[in-house]
Formats: structure tokens, sequence, C-alpha cells
């Protein structure tokens, strides 16, 4: 009594309850009169009472019957919306990508990447959050996200990581801003005039801390914002500095509006990469979003 029922008993006992004829039910289903007969005498043995009588010829629903036909309709409508569901999912582009980036890249490298991407994909469910807190390694390990754009990760093995861009980040200042035309600044000249820091994660700037203070150096924290073209229009307008990496300040450090102060011989570097579970391959729309990423470093040069 506790088993699941057959499904293609349910399906038989279904278009039997319709047509109310076992020869007319059995010509549907492409099979004997007899392996109809079979199967209700099966079904009512499994369930323990009876489902069908006969009205003359015809055959109608007991009690029990038109009970189970309820439960019969919704596991069947089941069954063919879940067929449907998988048959989807194995087109290509109306799959569900879940995407997990830190947030630097969630909000000034993925903009453009995901409008080619959903030009690609119009079908595509896009799931899209920050890493936030989280580790990147253990979203992907607890099956949170697919794929997460974040900094190289200690190595391991359930995890590889592909590398997109190595990138230096730079203290700037605009042209016109009075440390501009001195080759170097003091420690001093950093801490008199306000920085503003793109918003990252604890990790991440727990190892710009670091990296400042094994180099002495204080800089008066003006804020943490997640838009990097607000961090560069208060470099651009207001006497403040900016620690932004390379790819965001490119154009204006080759045209010169911003000029970069110098920290010391060692930068402040941070590798940038595509993470995904070792335990299956990428699924093509996967690869695809590695390939527009790669195409994006491109562009910011």
């Amino acid at each position: 009594m506790n088993e699941p029922l057959d499904s293609r008993q349910l399906k038989a006992f279904v278009l039997l309850a319709k047509t109310g004829s076992y020869t007319e039910t059995a010509k549907q289903l492409y099979v004997t009169h007899s392996a109809i007969s079979h199967s209700m005498r099966a079904l009512e043995q499994q369930v323990g009472c009876r489902l069908l009588s006969k009205l003359g010829k015809k055959a109608i629903l007991t009690e029990a019957g038109e009970a189970l036909q309820h439960h019969a309709f919704r596991a069947l409508d089941e069954m063919r919306q879940a067929r449907h569901t998988l048959v989807e999912l194995n087109k290509w582009g109306t799959r569900r990508l879940r995407l997990a980036a830190d947030t630097i890249f969630l909000s000034n490298f993925l903009a453009p990447v995901l409008l080619k991407f959903h030009k690609e994909f119009p079908g595509a469910l896009l799931q899209i959050k920050s890493c936030g807190d989280n580790e990147p390694v253990g979203l992907l390990e607890n099956n949170h996200a697919d794929v997460v754009l974040a900094e190289k990760p200690p190595a391991g093995d359930t995890v590889e990581f592909i590398p997109l861009l190595a990138d230096r980040y730079h203290l700037v200042v605009s042209s016109e801003h009075p440390l501009a035309a001195q080759k170097k600044a003091s420690r001093d000249d950093l801490g008199k005039h306000p920085c503003f820091l793109l918003r990252d994660s604890s990790l991440g700037r727990k190892q710009l801390d670091q990296f400042l203070a094994h180099r002495d150096i204080s800089l008066n924290i003006g804020g943490e914002i997640e838009s990097m073209e607000a961090v560069k229009d208060f470099v651009k307008h207001t006497p403040a500095m900016g620690f932004l990496p390379g790819w965001g300040v490119a154009a204006e450090l080759k045209n010169q509006s911003f000029i970069t102060l110098p920290l010391g011989r060692k930068p402040f570097e941070r590798t940038w990469g595509f993470l995904h579970s070792r335990s299956r391959p990428m699924s093509h729309t996967e690869s695809t979003l590695l390939k527009l990423c790669r195409k994006r470093v491109a562009e910011l040069g």
C-alpha cells in the first residue's frame, strides 16, 4: 500500500475513466484488451480496493476510483511538466545560470558582459548575486552558484581557477591635483587628502590594509563606493585620491587625465578569474560567459 503507483497503470486508468471502454483504451495505448484488464486488476490489488465497476458494457468509477482519478490527473500532469522542463533545459540557451561575483566585478566589469550574454541566450534564467563575505569556493562546493568571478583562492582540489587578469592597483589623482606635479608624495602628503576606495569584500579590504600597514602608509579614507565611475568622479572634480584597479583607470592613465602616485617598488596586485567546480564540465552557457569575460578584459586593455 505504501509503494508508489505505476505511472503506466495510472495512465491507462485515467484514459479508461475517460473512454469507459477497455477496447478503446487498449486501442489508444496500442496494447491488447487483456493487457488493460490485467493492468487494472493489478492496480486494484495494489491499492486494496475496487476502482472500477460495469454499467452495461461501460466501465465506470467507484467512489474510490473517483478519488484516485483526482490524484492521478495531478500526478500525470506533474510528470508531463517535469518532462517538458527537462526538454527545455537540454536546449542551448534555455537553462539557468547562477553567477556569483566579487562586488568590484559585479558593479563595474560585468554589465556589458551580461548584456552580450543575454543577446546570445535570451531564454536563459540569470541569477546573479554578490559574493559578499561568502567564500567563493564555498559557494561552489555548497551548490549555491554555478560559476564565480572572484580573486584567486588558495589552491585546492575541488575548484578550478581560470585567470582572467592579473592587475595592479593605482593610487590616482587628477592631472590638476597639487600632488600630480611631484614625482613622488610623502606619507604625510598622502594623509592630507581624502582617498576613495571601491567597496570590497572583507578579505580584499584586509589585504589592502595589510599592504598599507607594511609600508607604514595611512590613507585618509573618504569613503567606500560600489561604483567605479563615482570614485573616478570624485578624483576628477575634487582634490580627492582614488585607489583603483588598473583596468578601471586604463583610459585615464593613457590620456594622462589621471596621474599615479607611487606607493613603493612592489605594487598592490590581485589576480581575478573564473571559478567553477571540478566535479562537472562547464556547460555551453558557462563557457560562453567565460569567452565574453575574456573579450571584456581585451577591451579594457
